[in-house]
């Protein structure tokens, strides 16, 4: 599957996400490509919210803050399990005109637990944020798969400093907030109390990796983040709104495609490997914002990258470096061309892996040049070559070799991380 399919916001159209400051939302082309439905984004303000629900140009509506729980007073009926959360975030106009409220969090939290692979079963599970909406879900959906569920909490019976205590905890799920762009890498908590861990579940997607995402994968066990529970609860509304149910392939499919648009693609490799011109012709064919990290420092330093090493000393270059990509990294659909000295610091893989694809540029050594390169003309390219080519290789997801032109290797990258399209427009948050 290629780009998530377009897919029209006509004032008319029947279905709909229903909200107060939406922005720009990928949900029109999320119900596009999982049903083919014409969805628009309808924003309101809270006194005109009944008024509207009364109006019968619409057949179904998905519902997200600060609407969930507005919502259910203008509804003919809840169904069990909306009664169950207390909020509702599906509406559907029946046959007969009645309103009906669901919430399809459920269905699509159970969906991500199911795709981490971990029996809870029996097992106690930790809900950080247990008592806020999402984490009331995940929470519901726990206790019914077996689970002995905690909910922790800032305040409360359990807070996070009893962590210790339930050292026998199989599955840890974040439903905070802590973590999410711009505010990232941060982390509700570490792993340390928690030995017994079997699986992570951050429901947080921007980033891709969030902190404790990546802590996991350090620890090498499972972790999922949110974005296959967004387009799971989108399918379950979508059958609500249609009767037609949704493969479990083509939801799969579907929440790939969006990780694939929104990450970023990161291009390491030797000093002169062609980061900068191939990072430059994968923007111009994607459509994304191409930044040169080297071009960002010399903004901020007031001085080229090549004199302020000679004058401050390489250790200094890469504490500003590494400011820098912290600032640049956390963003989205951007098109990153790095330092060739950037895998030098092991806390820049993080902030990298965090919400990018890295990509090796893998350039023969003897078409490297060090003019204007003081590194490489200090140490010489070899030199420099041993002591950084298996840390590029570590850290590449992919390795493409370079071709004949920057613009054939930027074709090649394209072709191996499946950015087939340019993207449409201007994207903002995913939006449920």
């Amino acid at each position: 599957m290629g780009a998530l399919s377009d897919s029209t916001q006509a004032a008319d159209a029947p279905f709909g996400l229903l909200g107060r400051k939406l922005g720009h939302s990928y949900s029109p082309a999320i119900h596009g490509e999982l049903a083919g439905i014409p969805y628009r984004l309808i924003e309101l303000e809270p006194h005109e919210l009944g008024s509207f629900l009364q109006q019968t140009g619409w057949q179904g509506l998905n519902v997200t803050v600060p609407y969930k729980h507005a919502v259910v007073p203008f509804l003919d009926e809840l169904t069990p399990t909306a009664q169950r959360l207390g909020n509702v975030n599906t509406i559907v106009r029946r046959a007969d005109g009645t309103l009906l409220g669901d919430n399809t969090d459920f269905a699509g939290f159970h969906a991500l637990v199911s795709a981490l692979g971990v029996d809870v079963a029996g097992k106690r599970a930790l809900v950080l944020g247990g008592s806020g909406g999402a984490g009331t879900t995940c929470s519901a959906v726990l206790c019914d798969l077996g689970a002995d569920v905690v909910s922790v909490g800032r305040s409360g019976p359990v807070t996070y400093d009893d962590l210790p205590h339930y050292s026998d905890a199989a599955l840890l799920v974040n439903a905070t907030p802590l973590g999410m762009y711009p505010n990232c890498p941060e982390a509700p908590c570490t792993l340390d109390a928690l030995p017994d861990l079997e699986g992570v579940i951050d429901l947080i997607y921007n980033p891709a990796r969030t902190a404790l995402i990546i802590e996991a994968e350090q620890r090498g066990m499972p972790a999922v983040n949110g974005l296959l529970m967004l387009v799971a609860q989108a399918a379950e509304a979508d059958r609500l709104f249609t009767g037609e149910s949704i493969s479990k392939d083509r939801i799969q499919a579907t929440a790939e495609t969006l990780a694939r648009l929104e990450q970023n693609v990161a291009l390491i490799g030797m000093p002169g490997a062609g980061k900068t011109r191939v990072g430059r012709e994968l923007a111009r064919l994607t459509g994304r914002q191409h930044v040169d990290i080297d071009v960002e420092l010399e903004m901020r330093l007031g001085t080229t990258c090549s004199d302020f090493i000679i004058e401050q000393g390489e250790e200094a270059f890469r504490v500003q470096e590494t400011h820098v990509l912290a600032d640049i990294a956390k963003a989205s659909r951007l098109v990153i061309s790095c330092g060739g000295g950037v895998v030098t610091r092991p806390e820049n893989y993080a902030l990298l892996h965090q919400n990018s694809r890295i990509v090796m540029l893998d350039r023969p050594l003897e078409e490297l040049s060090s003019r204007g390169r003081p590194l490489s003309a200090q140490n010489g390219v070899q030199a420099l070559a041993e002591q950084r080519m298996p840390l590029y290789r570590s850290w590449a997801d992919r390795i493409i070799a370079s071709r004949a032109s920057a613009s054939l290797t930027a074709q090649a990258v394209l072709q191996e991380l499946q950015l087939d399209v340019r993207l449409r427009g201007e994207a903002g948050e995913l939006e449920a």
